[in-house]
């Protein structure tokens, strides 16, 4: 079984932008839970390459096994106040998945709704519109303000993050902006 070094060791190789050993440390996780919290923990340490390719190896993990994530639920939901782009990006991606209580949605909500408005990367806006989007599709309390964040995106955002807005439109009939 893998130890919490070396999960260290092998999530420290390679470039930070670069998903790296992050699968390889995701496959040991699944078959290993225990590591579980020592992965997550990794997504506050000092080294940004550690922090970013620990954030690939959970949603490698959401994709195969997401059932494995929701006992750490509160962790995750904690993480996500990292200024780091790469955690925002990934845990955007599988947080609105998560069996979440309300004070946990409302949280992330807030969270994505800063990322998305005030963020610095670009990369990170995007996927907040998109996790926006997800939890309206899971929780319609929320719809209003995904409309809202979309026409901002087809506004004022980025290309990519227009696009996005055109494809979420098309892909999710609740969505309304014309009302707006």
């Amino acid at each position: 079984m893998m130890q919490p070094g070396e999960m260290l060791e092998l999530l420290a190789e390679g470039e930070r932008k670069a998903v790296a050993k992050s699968s390889f440390v995701a496959e040991q996780v699944i078959e290993n839970p225990v590591l579980m919290p020592h992965l997550i923990s990794l997504l506050t340490f000092e080294n940004t390459t550690v922090v970013s390719h620990a954030a690939h190896a959970l949603h490698t993990i959401s994709k195969a096994k997401l059932e494995l994530l929701l006992q750490h639920s509160a962790a995750l939901v904690g993480a996500l106040a990292s200024d780091q782009w790469e955690v925002q990006e990934q845990l955007g991606k599988f947080l609105p998945k998560l069996s979440l209580d309300a004070e946990q949605q409302e949280h992330i909500w807030q969270r994505f709704e800063d990322i998305f408005y005030n963020g610095t990367s670009s990369i990170a806006r995007t996927c907040a519109l998109q996790a926006m989007v997800d939890m309206s599709n899971a929780f319609s309390a929320y719809r209003g303000k995904a409309d809202i964040a979309i026409v901002y995106a087809l506004e004022q955002g980025s290309k990519a993050m227009q696009a996005r807005a055109r494809n979420l439109i098309k892909n999710y009939e609740w969505i309304s902006v014309n009302n707006i």
